[in-house]
């Protein structure tokens, strides 16, 4: 726990001392803030609200936000802070926590401190591998007295990461590679046994304001951001849940009879409720008489050949099944980990060993992929062409053989990383 109180300036009004507050059961490690940068300001139009009838990210003045938590509310108050070394954060605001925690939730917003909680909870125990990748760094729980201004003020704070792909829905940003971009961080997330809502399995669009693109990266483009090229982060997860994903198809444009095929009539199945909604919200198998893309592979042919190729390699998990599909049957889609050269199935033959080699590790056991895995070789994964290669990887020889797995080597693979 961070013993350094931090300065929170709110431009135009008052600046007040942070301390922060220690969670229950939960004892981090979060983040370290840096050393010299404990001063964060929020300018003006910097405290932001989701609008309540569309969802879409909206400024709010200061004025208005702290009177949040004296009456019932159905959103939270949130703001960027910027550090003097241009260093961006996110706080969610709980304004007169003291009010707000009493006996019998005399305001009915007691729900959201659970919330806040149950995410900071869950980052902690699963999430710290990935942070800063496909989550914000997470730096804790913090508390502030402010007197007359908004009582007690209870707030997590995070790393920025960007606009909300709601709020971009129906924009010049709301593209075909940006659509397949979400899609293949909500598959990121599945490998790493993580359903993003547990209890509504991402039932509408809704939630998509948890689903951030990185627009204010200085070294974007517009053309860069439009084409897929902007980090995407997700963010909020108080309803998520551990889950072992058995998809059998990935998220790509899969024609306009998948809607019928997968959901209407049920005559397939793609093993995953959340990720089967986060294609038909992505509009990857819209309702009729939407269109998408033809898939490369029919969709049944595909799903016969994931379980064909398990059933030839009953010690590969579901997330390597899922590499080689896509690189046999679906080669113009762009893949899950691009820092992963892909060879070995083809769609003729499901017999053939998987070849996975990157430019941090070298050559890869198909059958530990993701498992005892680091937050630098995770990165190798997904950035790897533009990362130095490393020296085990020059020297890498393919086995003739991999080891056999041992008795605890289950197709759970994220057994070992999560705790």
């Amino acid at each position: 726990m961070s013993l350094s109180p931090i300065q929170l300036c709110f431009e135009g009004s008052q600046t007040f001392s942070a301390r922060m507050q220690g969670i229950r059961g939960v004892n981090g490690p979060f983040a370290p803030l840096p050393t010299a940068e404990h001063v964060l300001t929020i300018a003006t139009n910097s405290v932001f609200i989701n609008n309540y009838t569309v969802d879409n990210r909206t400024v709010v003045k200061l004025d208005e936000a702290k009177q949040w938590g004296l009456v019932e509310d159905s959103r939270l108050v949130f703001a960027r802070a910027r550090a003097s070394n241009g260093q961006r954060f996110c706080l969610r605001f709980i304004f007169h926590a003291d009010r707000v925690a009493r006996k019998g939730d005399p305001t009915g917003n007691m729900r959201f401190i659970q919330a806040l909680i149950d995410d900071t909870k869950f980052y902690v125990k699963n999430l710290r591998m990935v942070a800063g990748v496909l989550v914000p760094q997470n730096y804790g729980m913090w508390v502030m007295e402010t007197g007359d201004w908004a009582g007690k003020v209870l707030f997590s704070l995070t790393e920025w990461c960007g606009t909300p792909w709601k709020t971009l829905m129906g924009t010049k940003l709301d593209t075909k590679a940006n659509r397949q971009l979400i899609a293949r961080t909500f598959e990121m997330f599945h490998d790493l046994g993580v359903k993003i809502n547990g209890k509504c399995k991402m039932g509408n669009i809704t939630g998509f304001t948890h689903v951030l693109l990185d627009l204010d990266d200085p070294n974007l483009t517009h053309e860069m951001a439009a084409s897929g090229q902007a980090r995407c982060f997700i963010v909020d997860f108080a309803r998520a849940k551990r889950h072992k994903c058995r998809r059998t198809l990935p998220l790509v444009p899969l024609g306009n009879d998948a809607f019928v095929l997968l959901v209407s009539s049920l005559k397939l199945d793609i093993r995953c409720r959340e990720l089967e909604s986060i294609a038909f919200l992505l509009r990857l198998m819209p309702a009729p008489p939407y269109k998408t893309d033809s898939p490369e592979t029919p969709i049944e042919e595909a799903i016969k050949w994931h379980a064909d190729y398990s059933a030839a390699h009953p010690s590969y998990p579901n997330s390597v099944i899922l590499i080689a599909q896509r690189a046999a049957l679906f080669p113009r889609s762009f893949p899950v980990y691009p820092g992963l050269k892909v060879s070995g199935p083809s769609k003729e033959n499901v017999h053939a060993e998987l070849t996975l080699y990157d430019r941090g590790q070298g050559f890869i056991n198909p059958a530990r992929f993701l498992r005892s895995c680091s937050s630098e070789e995770y990165e190798y994964f997904l950035f790897g062409d533009q990362l130095e290669v490393k020296p085990a990887a020059l020297d890498a020889q393919l086995p003739q053989r991999w080891p056999e797995p041992t008795d605890n080597d289950s197709d759970d693979d994220t057994s070992e990383w999560s705790e």
